[in-house]
């Protein structure tokens, strides 16, 4: 198998999860899981805007993940990022209906304690931007932005993982981006 430095950064994580799959390989495990579940859980947390909702998501995605993994429902000749994703965003989709059906006792988001806040009325603008995106333009292209912005995922991928036809994910990012860039200007 070709070195880590020699495999191209944006198929380094399906060479990594093939490499932990077929050889067991400590250090492509190591960063295999450093890459992956630092983004699923950015995607979580900008999706549920709650740190310990989104802890809980990323712990029930590396259930399925080893589930998975043991009873050999991974094809390892497939995309382990594609795979993966499809795999969170389903745990986020049965997440949210469970949510759906409990009350609500607590604000929906409290900020947690220490978290590093470089610039507070800036980190509140780009909230509020992203919010406004997600009621105008409604959760798929919002979600469509988010996977395609912080989980990394190119615009193919974000097609497969929310079943949607590429053109369609084309114009949702598009559509994002512009309504942003409207908002910020």
């Amino acid at each position: 198998m070709a070195t880590l430095q020699a495999v191209k950064k944006d198929h380094w994580t399906t060479h990594l999860a093939a490499d932990v799959v077929n050889h067991a390989n400590q250090l492509a495990n190591e960063e295999l899981f450093e890459r992956i579940l630092e983004r699923i859980h950015r995607y979580f947390l900008k999706l549920l805007r709650d740190e310990h909702e989104a802890d809980e998501c990323l712990q029930e995605t590396l259930m399925v993940l080893a589930r998975s993994l043991r009873e050999g429902k991974y094809d390892a000749s497939k995309s382990f990022n594609t795979w993966i994703w499809i795999k969170a965003r389903s745990i986020y989709a049965q997440y949210w209906r469970r949510r759906a059906k409990r009350p609500r006792t607590l604000p929906e988001h409290v900020a947690a304690p220490g978290s590093p806040v470089d610039d507070p009325s800036a980190r509140a603008d780009a909230a509020a931007v992203l919010e406004e995106v997600r009621r105008r333009l409604g959760e798929e292209a919002y979600e469509a932005f988010v996977l395609y912005y912080e989980g990394g995922l190119n615009k193919g991928e974000v097609a497969e993982v929310l079943g949607r036809d590429p053109k369609t994910v084309r114009k949702r990012i598009s559509e994002a981006h512009a309504l942003i860039e409207k908002l910020l200007a």
